[in-house]
């Protein structure tokens, strides 16, 4: 797995800067993307996706173990899109 550690690595060679400032861009920039969809905006980065909240609907669900029936309420969930250029490569 790649984490942002290695993508800075990679970025920073690209740019012709430090891994560190790639790392803090890359960083700023997921916090963004997340305060930006908290605030009910869509984010979309052209040939890569939109990021955005979907609610779920309340349902009844069973425990595994117990078998019992318990309400599992509405959630607010992060989702992301990916663009064709994405998805079908």
């Amino acid at each position: 797995m790649v984490g942002i550690i290695e993508i800075a690595k990679d970025v920073a060679g690209k740019a012709k800067v430090s891994q560190k400032a790639a790392e803090s861009v890359i960083r700023e920039t997921l916090k963004d993307i997340v305060k930006n969809v908290d605030r009910g905006q869509k984010v979309r980065l052209a040939g890569f996706g939109i990021f955005s909240r979907r609610k779920t609907k309340a349902r009844k669900a069973k425990n595994p173990r117990t078998k019992a029936i318990i309400n599992v309420p509405v959630k607010n969930k992060f989702h992301f899109s990916a663009s064709g250029s994405v998805k079908y490569k």
